[in-house]
């Protein structure tokens, strides 16, 4: 079965687009032209993440390599123009949302947002392209597979509740057991928990803040930790509650990786319900969504006004794929990646 490039659902490395403006070089799609330019900013971005993963970078199949970037092009706009006619656009705040999302990806590991898209040989206009597309697949899928009703939802959830509820919790964080047990006492005997936290918190995050580390999630704190807050979610007045302020008894310590935590839960919620959440609560939703965008992407590939330069190969329509020209005829498309040819 025909498929969407993975660059529409995966890594940033592998594939971008451009839109086209320039003059039809390379090929045409329902009208809109994708230039040389534009096919030689998506190879050399396909040889940089190929380099990256390849122990033999001179092996590469340039020829094959081509006629997959200048495919990748072309789906990607197949799929603008598709959804243009769901009545599907994708605003520019979004693409920026996830540049940004990038940039600090980038901060976090040691790097910055230039040297990353230099590494993989990008253009920013490269890489705004396959968001853009990204974003346009998810809100097609959305509109062809619509979430369950909220209230529907919403008693999913209430049913669910322990699963998803959320915890605030506070937390004085010591290197030793014996500081630990000094911290517990402290806190049970005088609640000062702004004074403990300043004297004793190793925690440089959150010591200036009475210890508040705010609410979570389940998954998102070490084991041990998680045992202990949901263990408290259910005492004092915390205990059945799923909304609002409470105070759980302040924890025995609690021994993790970083150290020993003395932590007290003051809070419970359960989260509001966006797609996030509307995508765990129906598990389903996710496969009947790529299934659908399947069927919608197959039939957008057969309905495509697509010409081709002679020089890249030809358009095989029914596979969605960019072949070898032969002999002046189109080659059989096979599932396979192409062969390597001579000029």
């Amino acid at each position: 079965m025909r498929r969407l490039l993975p660059a529409l659902c995966i890594a940033v490395a592998v594939l971008a687009a451009a839109c086209s403006h320039a003059a039809a070089d390379a090929a045409s799609v329902n009208g809109v032209a994708i230039s040389n330019d534009q096919l030689k900013e998506m190879v050399q971005a396909q040889l940089a993440a190929q380099s990256a993963s390849s122990d033999n970078p001179q092996s590469q199949d340039i020829q094959g390599l081509t006629r997959q970037s200048l495919e990748g092009l072309i789906q990607f706009q197949i799929v603008l123009d598709g959804a243009r006619k769901e009545g599907v656009s994708v605003p520019e705040s979004d693409v920026d949302a996830r540049l940004q999302e990038l940039k600090s990806q980038a901060s976090a590991q040691g790097t910055t947002y230039e040297d990353l898209l230099r590494s993989r040989n990008l253009t920013e206009s490269l890489l705004r392209e396959q968001y853009r597309v990204q974003l346009a697949v998810d809100l097609v899928a959305v509109k062809l597979v619509p979430y369950a009703p909220d209230a529907t939802l919403l008693k999913a959830l209430d049913k669910r509740k322990e699963e998803f509820l959320q915890v605030h919790v506070r937390h004085v964080l010591v290197k030793d057991k014996a500081t630990a047990d000094k911290a517990r006492k402290q806190l049970v005997g005088s609640g000062d928990w702004s004074g403990v936290a300043k004297r004793l918190s190793i925690d440089s995050q959150t010591k200036g803040k009475a210890g508040d580390l705010g609410f979570i999630s389940k998954g998102q704190t070490a084991t041990a930790f998680e045992k202990a807050e949901q263990s408290l979610a259910a005492q004092g007045d915390c205990k059945g509650k799923t909304t609002g302020s409470c105070r759980s008894p302040v924890s025995q310590p609690v021994h993790t990786q970083f150290g020993y935590h003395v932590l007290q839960v003051i809070g419970v919620r359960l989260p509001t319900l966006d797609n996030n959440l509307r995508s765990q609560l129906d598990p389903t939703v996710k496969t009947r969504r790529q299934q659908a965008v399947q069927r919608w992407f197959d039939s957008l590939v057969k309905q495509a006004d697509v010409t081709i330069n002679p020089r890249y190969g030809a358009w095989d329509a029914g596979s969605g794929k960019v072949v070898e020209r032969q002999n002046g005829s189109t080659a059989t498309s096979s599932s396979s990646a192409p062969t390597s040819t001579s000029p």
